[in-house]
């Protein structure tokens, strides 16, 4: 009696741990494949639980860090949920304006107010280049960007002859 006790319950423990692994493993698949993770790999299981030095450790370094340092682009649900509801909020005022036939009006206005919004209008961040070479250091130009000599190359030699 007291043998089938234990081999019941090791067999309902085993069954709960096959149950935790198959959701942690679907919680890893869902934070790696959905684009609002904010591009961070999936933690491990075992890293979950840190020691509390490690705590401070990391308490002590993010005091330490600049808030330019810091990523501003990663999505987080609240984020996601945020911009759906101006979408919809958006859609209903579009279809109104439809309704009192002011939607051409009303596409075109809510377009120039998007492309401003979406202009920079912070601060560049120390050490950024400028889209203009000569407010960079040493008049460098950005990664991928047009020359002068580079086009004047490409004007006598053809471009397939530029490497």
């Amino acid at each position: 009696m007291v043998r089938s006790d234990i081999k019941e319950r090791l067999e309902a423990y085993r069954r709960r741990k096959r149950r935790e692994e198959m959701i942690e493993s679907i919680k890893n698949v869902i934070k790696t494949v959905l684009p609002w993770n904010g591009n961070k790999p999936a933690e491990d299981s075992s890293v979950a639980a840190p020691l509390k030095s490690d705590i401070k450790d990391d308490q002590d370094a993010e005091s330490t860090c600049s808030d330019d340092s810091v990523d501003q682009s990663q999505c987080t649900m609240l984020r996601m949920v945020i911009y759906l509801l101006y979408f919809l909020l958006w859609v209903t005022l579009y279809i109104i304006a439809i309704q009192y036939e002011f939607g051409a009006v009303y596409f075109i206005l809510s377009t120039l107010i998007f492309i401003c919004l979406n202009t920079r209008s912070k601060p560049k961040k120390s050490g950024e280049l400028s889209a203009y070479s000569v407010f960079n250091p040493n008049c460098k130009a950005i990664e991928g960007t047009l020359d002068a000599s580079q086009f004047e190359r490409e004007i006598r030699y053809g471009i397939g002859n530029i490497h």
